[in-house]
């Protein structure tokens, strides 16, 4: 009776993994079968694009491959794909066909650009804008929660390399909007006192990848009162 029960108990437990085994293989059968999407284009479909200018595309996951002829693509982080003329874009209307697929091996549903391409952007941008005006003097800084900064034009990206005073770098973090603006948020409740002088040292390319002309924004804050 004892050698029944063994045997039987053994029978049960080769059972349930056999069990767990072909769940398990049903799950991985399954996979990734959504295909993936193009989410956005920078600079968007249907404006004017310089002719040395790069086009970023955001996808909605990480992409395997992707194509787009007459262009050379630059995977990037896989969701963030960058890509730029083979030379520089013909001048007129343009149609960009962007093909490919993700880790999976799913096809990109099916996307096409089109843009009005202008001559070759050879100007640096520059600041155009700021909230706090850049070399403002007497700024208030009960007013000041955060610092917008605005270009000339689109920018394919910016960065802080540097703040001053000291521990301001720490202090702040740097969002890049609309291609654009970049907005200065400070972190932990920082608040500027009086008789500040600020600098941020900024980084940065247009889409044409000419290089910032103004790496410098700097404001002094009021003296104190009385």
């Amino acid at each position: 009776m004892m050698k029944l029960l063994k045997f039987s108990a053994l029978l049960t437990a080769a059972f349930m993994v056999f069990v767990m085994i072909g769940c398990g293989g049903e799950e991985e059968e399954e996979g990734d079968k959504t295909p993936p999407t193009l989410v956005s284009a920078s600079p968007a479909s249907g404006s004017e694009l310089a002719a040395n200018a790069s086009i970023t595309l955001v996808f909605s996951e990480k992409m395997k491959s992707v194509t787009v002829p007459g262009g050379v693509v630059d995977l990037g982080d896989g969701k963030n794909v960058t890509v730029k003329p083979s030379g520089e874009w013909a001048t007129g209307a343009l149609t960009l066909t962007v093909t490919g697929e993700d880790m999976a091996g799913n096809a990109l549903a099916a996307a096409s650009l089109s843009y009005t391409i202008k001559a070759a952007d050879k100007e640096a941008p520059k600041i155009a804008s700021a909230d706090p005006a850049n070399k403002a003097t007497g700024v208030d800084p009960a007013k000041v929660t955060e610092i917008k900064i605005e270009f000339s034009e689109a920018m394919k990206d910016v960065k802080v390399t540097a703040a001053e005073p000291s521990d301001l770098a720490a202090k702040i973090n740097a969002e890049f909007d609309n291609n654009k603006t970049l907005t200065i948020k400070f972190l932990g409740g920082y608040k500027l006192g009086n008789e500040m002088e600020i600098k941020i040292t900024l980084e940065g390319t247009d889409l044409a990848g000419n290089a910032l002309a103004d790496t410098s924004y700097t404001f002094t804050t009021m003296k104190k009162e009385g």
